[in-house]
């Protein structure tokens, strides 16, 4: 299948997204994430997800050779699949090593929004080169905005890779999304926004940013502890199960959120 093509949804009025975060493939762990990412993409099969949207930090270190290996990985998903980049991400790698992901802005930053399904997924790079942190800009907030007031009677996922909202993690709130009050001004406009997803902090946050829920992804590889107070260990690795997110939304019930272990 055509990555970003294909079937579509299968049921009038239902559509179920797996978000896939941080899978953080490297080449020298063996192939152990790469691995984790081809289990979360057979568990996407088996929940018969309508699209794959991977939510950014796809490789580890930039390299090639990681992201040969997710080509690799991906080249016939369960559903049609998305990619975004993340901070551990580089854009002009990630359109050399996806040439079929025809969806990807040819320059500039890789934000385009999903049409084909029931419902609209705006998807926003918001990446600093070089840097972990991210950041919404003043064109950034244009973008969105103006992508936004296209449709304005669907219901619509944002998706980006930084939280838009303070976590109360010491390291993670100051790598995270700098001017999150201006993102904030922006989804406020608009109410067709029923659900905020994205990854970075490698485990599971759940936030509002002005009407809108903010669901958080863990990684597929592995899980960061939360470090809320002085003396607390920053970013430790601990022992919970990583994971992925299936979104799944009803004409009817709206949107329900669930962590799928791995």
């Amino acid at each position: 299948m055509r990555a970003g093509f294909g079937r579509g949804h299968r049921v009038n009025g239902r559509f179920v997204l797996a978000q896939i975060s941080d899978t953080h493939v490297r080449a020298d762990d063996a192939g152990a994430a790469a691995a984790q990412l081809s289990r979360a993409l057979a568990q996407a099969r088996e929940y018969h997800a309508d699209a794959i949207l991977l939510t950014g930090d796809l490789a580890n270190d930039e390299r090639r050779e990681e992201y040969q290996a997710i080509a690799e990985i991906i080249a016939n998903p369960p559903a049609p699949l998305f990619l975004m980049p993340g901070n551990h991400d580089d854009r002009m790698s990630l359109r050399v090593a996806f040439p079929r992901h025809t969806y990807l802005p040819l320059e500039g930053a890789l934000s385009y929004a999903i049409e084909q399904f029931p419902v609209r997924v705006v998807c926003l790079d918001q990446i600093v080169p070089g840097q972990t942190y991210g950041e919404f800009t003043q064109d950034a907030a244009r973008w969105l905005d103006h992508t936004l007031r296209k449709v304005r009677r669907k219901p619509t996922i944002v998706a980006l890779h930084h939280p838009p909202f303070a976590t109360h993690d010491l390291l993670f709130d100051k790598i995270g999304l700098h001017h999150g009050e201006r993102f904030a001004s922006v989804i406020k406009r608009h109410k067709q926004v029923q659900r905020i997803i994205c990854g970075h902090h490698h485990r599971v946050v759940i936030g509002q940013v002005a009407h809108a829920p903010v669901i958080v992804a863990p990684s597929t590889s592995w899980v960061y502890g939360l470090a809320a107070h002085q003396g607390q260990q920053i970013a430790p690795k601990t022992a919970e199960e990583p994971g992925w997110m299936l979104h799944v939304w009803t004409k009817n019930g709206g949107f329900a959120s669930h962590f799928m272990g791995l």
